[in-house]
């Protein structure tokens, strides 16, 4: 028998009354969704990267969970960003080598990011370039 159905079994026998089932019942589900909702929101998360312009198109999905393991490591990726985009990202006030992924990982995981963290959206004598960093 689940714990649940005990809270109502009690009620049934009169051993506790509604409201006090019902505060349990509730308090359960609480807990329930603490323990079980940053697990969730990681594991079947996505943080997505889409770079779109005249010459590239770039779609990267990264998992949460794979994120989280390998988070110190992307600092040291920011390398591999070439010049020219850093600059770009730069000058709207996005400095890459700034960001914290663990903390933002820590944020993500607690729901307080969620959606759209950067959408850039330039044009030049090159083309239009737009990139998106979101969390789906």
């Amino acid at each position: 028998m689940s714990e649940k159905a005990r809270i109502l079994q009690m009620v049934r026998d009169g051993k506790i009354t509604p409201d006090e089932g019902l505060e349990l019942l509730e308090a359960m589900d609480s807990i329930e969704a603490r323990v079980q909702g940053p697990l969730k929101k990681t594991a079947d998360r996505f943080l997505r990267i889409r770079v779109d312009s005249a010459d590239t198109k770039v779609n990267v999905n990264v998992p949460l969970g794979l994120l989280k393991a390998t988070s110190r490591f992307v600092t040291m990726g920011m390398g591999f960003i070439p010049d020219e985009a850093r600059r770009e990202l730069e000058a709207k006030g996005i400095d890459l080598s700034q960001i914290d992924f663990e903390e933002l990982i820590g944020l993500i995981e607690q729901g307080l990011v969620d959606g759209k963290l950067v959408d850039v959206d330039t044009e030049d004598e090159e083309g239009r370039t737009r990139v998106e960093v979101y969390v789906e």
